[in-house]
């Protein structure tokens, strides 16, 4: 009946969508013009064709399909008995509350924290329903097998990615090249990035020691995606301005697409199919996706021909991600250049714009707090000198600014919740705890942080709290922002913990070392730090702030075992060692 109702609709709305497609297509209308002149276009050359008398009887079956499947929508759907958060009083309509997720997520999220944290909660976002379960859960959850409980299957659902994701959905490999090919190199790729951030930091960032107002985002955003392209298509195509450009908009058209989708109500997810073809995000990122495949290919017919001639000059430790995928794809779909060049696109998206995101929240939270610059600047030179330059050791050796940059995402999380994870089967937990096939989990990751009973003074915004904590007997190698526990989820846990957190954590380390030892920050004259943005669990800094930056004249200098630093200019980064007099 449900299915039967759902292809009425779809039969219907096909016609002015495909109107719609045509026109973009033709040139007849822009992407820009949607929602407002699109709907225009809509009415006048689909939707009028429909309301002749021939087809009224289809938009009569559509709104009596429409009729029949809210009639029947959400019965017999079984659901784990749990309290709902975010109700101000008990008449609160509930698409209300359900619209006051999209803007107000985090009050909802921590009011069904305060009340239930040792338990479970249900939060309603427009798309569904999700079942906050507490921390407590967490190491026998991830001990499920993925027929069970599927994390992949969830960030599938949370993504929409059917509509985008169809090569990713396939297979691992991309997943696969980050565990056996970038981590046990993690060395090499620390020298390739610290190599391209010196070069990005030159192309992208003002040298006048006078103050210059920047975008602080969107700079962030391309020094960030010159960095990703470096380890992922490796040289030249990382320096490509079309492969640039194409990285970062592919974000943006992304989540607009899967934001749309999720702002529909429940009773719509069947037409996802025909809605999805009748947004310009979508149409945009299907251009992105044609760009990528034809770069891809070419950098994949150049290095055949090089291999063939035996001209290849990769380190073959840090030979990047898309070479390693061509030749260890385990079927000819694997190896396929339509196949990588989606790959290639989409391991971007992860890389780029969460990474993007953290290091905003990090210079802002710099930038607020400038009594945090000669602590961090003077760790910075004396671990420097001590280890002779930017190497995997030196890093490792930054305590203090890896205890601030925890402290940041600490208080400024990439997402409300995390550990999403979808039941594949019915199931009971050991506590007795029943949930049913198709319930979506998530803990609350961001209100765990928050919580005076996990973090001492959790209002205090303490930069140097882990630095702290691991000056302790047996606590130096913990405490650290790259690990992961049931307490610090922002990277996952378990076997589907972020592969690539290593890197992106040694990245953030040099970009935020390189701006704190070349360059002063302040906010323009009455401005401060900008106050954060969020869409459903997502959280991001403002896209539009913007910082007063000069370039330092001199840096401070440090003995160091009867040794001077210099100061320590951009070039250094590429040149590695040669930082003494």
């Amino acid at each position: 009946m449900l299915r039967l109702s759902m292809q009425a609709v779809t039969y219907v709305l096909g016609a002015p969508c495909q109107v719609y497609q045509q026109r973009l297509r033709d040139g007849m209308i822009g992407h820009w013009q949607w929602p407002l002149a699109s709907i225009h276009e809509l009415l006048g050359g689909g939707w009028s064709d429909i309301l002749e008398s021939k087809t009224i009887w289809r938009l009569s079956v559509a709104a009596i399909a429409i009729l029949v499947y809210l009639v029947f929508h959400g019965r017999n759907v079984e659901k784990a008995k749990a309290p709902y958060a975010g109700y101000r009083s008990f008449w609160e309509p509930t698409f209300w509350v359900r619209l006051r997720f999209i803007n107000g997520a985090w009050p909802i999220i921590m009011d069904g924290y305060r009340k239930y944290k040792d338990s479970m909660f249900w939060i309603r976002r427009n798309d569904r329903d999700i079942l906050i379960l507490s921390n407590k859960y967490v190491d026998e959850l991830r001990a499920i097998p993925d027929e069970k409980l599927s994390g992949f299957e969830a960030d599938v659902e949370n993504l929409r990615g059917p509509y985008y994701l169809d090569v990713i959905l396939r297979s691992n490999l991309h997943t696969r090249s980050l565990n056996q090919k970038m981590s046990p190199n993690l060395q090499a790729y620390v020298d390739i990035v610290r190599d391209e951030l010196a070069h990005a930091l030159k192309s992208e960032m003002p040298e006048s020691e006078n103050w210059t107002e920047v975008p602080i985002g969107d700079f962030l955003l391309r020094i960030i995606a010159r960095i990703s392209a470096r380890f992922i298509v490796g040289l030249p195509l990382c320096r490509n301005e079309e492969w640039l450009r194409v990285s970062t908009v592919v974000g943006v058209n992304v989540f607009t697409t899967v934001l749309i989708l999720r702002e529909l109500p429940p009773f719509l997810r069947p037409l996802h199919p025909v809605i999805v073809r009748c947004l310009p995000s979508w149409h945009r990122l299907l251009e992105n996706l044609r760009v990528a495949r034809s770069l891809i290919a070419e950098v994949l017919e150049q290095y055949t021909l090089n291999k063939r001639e035996g001209k290849v000059n990769y380190d073959e430790a840090a030979s990047p991600l898309l070479l390693w995928m061509s030749e260890n794809g385990s079927n000819s779909l694997e190896r396929d250049p339509v196949n990588l060049a989606h790959r290639m696109i989409f391991l971007g998206l992860g890389s780029i714009h969460t990474t993007a995101s953290q290091a905003a929240h990090a210079i802002h939270d710099l930038t607020a707090r400038p009594e945090l610059i000669i602590p961090l600047r003077e760790e910075l030179e004396q671990v420097l000198c001590t280890e002779g330059g930017w190497g995997k050791s030196a890093l490792m050796k930054l305590w203090k600014l890896d205890s601030f940059m925890s402290e940041s995402q600490r208080v400024n999380p990439p997402a409300l919740t995390v550990f999403h994870r979808l039941a594949m089967e019915p199931m009971t937990l050991s506590d007795g705890t029943y949930l049913p096939k198709g319930t979506f989990i998530a803990m609350a990751a961001a209100s765990i942080l928050l919580d005076p009973d996990v973090v001492p003074n959790p209002e205090k915004f303490d930069a140097f709290r882990n630095y702290r904590e691991r000056l302790e007997p047996g606590e130096s190698t913990r405490h650290q922002y790259a690990m992961v526990d049931k307490d610090h989820l922002h990277f996952g846990h378990g076997r589907h913990a972020c592969p690539g957190r290593a890197l992106a954590v040694n990245e953030l380390k040099l970009i935020l070392g390189s701006f704190l030892l070349n360059y002063d920050l302040k906010y323009p004259e009455g401005k401060g730090r900008p106050a954060n943005q969020t869409v459903d669990e997502i959280v991001f800094a403002d896209p539009k702030a913007t910082l007063l930056i000069r370039k330092l004249s001199q840096c401070g200098r440090r003995r160091c075992d009867g040794k001077t630093l210099h100061c320590l200019m951009i070039q250094d980064l590429s040149e590695g060692a040669p930082i003494y007099t």
